[in-house]
């Protein structure tokens, strides 16, 4: 893999709040993942990620006050041989295959963490 993580941390940096969606799945999924999950969140920041700004969440109905997010994605820069698969407790972490346009011109791919599931506190 070529990451560029210096690249990848800088991009996270300019990423604002009012820039994230504010719609109250991805609410519930910003205020509690960091604190919920925090070997994926030591990872991803490892990569220059920043858990709590996610490129995209697939969050599931809420049952019995849990939320499940069935995909996660991140924008990584650099480049990598679509072979990154790593698993983390009961997360896992790979390259996705299909995710919403990025409007990023440089080299980059994105990265898919899943299962995530959160009390539904919104």
């Amino acid at each position: 893999m070529g990451i560029n993580i210096e690249q990848t941390r800088q991009y996270y940096t300019e990423i604002k709040t009012e820039d994230l969606c504010d719609c109250d799945y991805c609410k519930n999924f910003y205020l509690q993942v960091k604190e919920a999950y925090p070997l994926v969140a030591d990872y991803l920041n490892a990569l220059g990620v920043d858990i709590e700004k996610p490129l995209e969440t697939s969050p599931l109905e809420p049952v019995n006050g849990m939320l499940e997010y069935c995909v996660c994605q991140y924008v990584v820069f650099g480049k990598t041989s679509g072979e990154l698969v790593k698993k983390i407790g009961n997360v896992e972490l790979g390259v996705a295959t299909s995710y919403p346009s990025t409007n990023i011109q440089r080299e980059h791919f994105v990265i898919d963490i899943y299962p995530i599931k959160l009390n539904w506190i919104m």
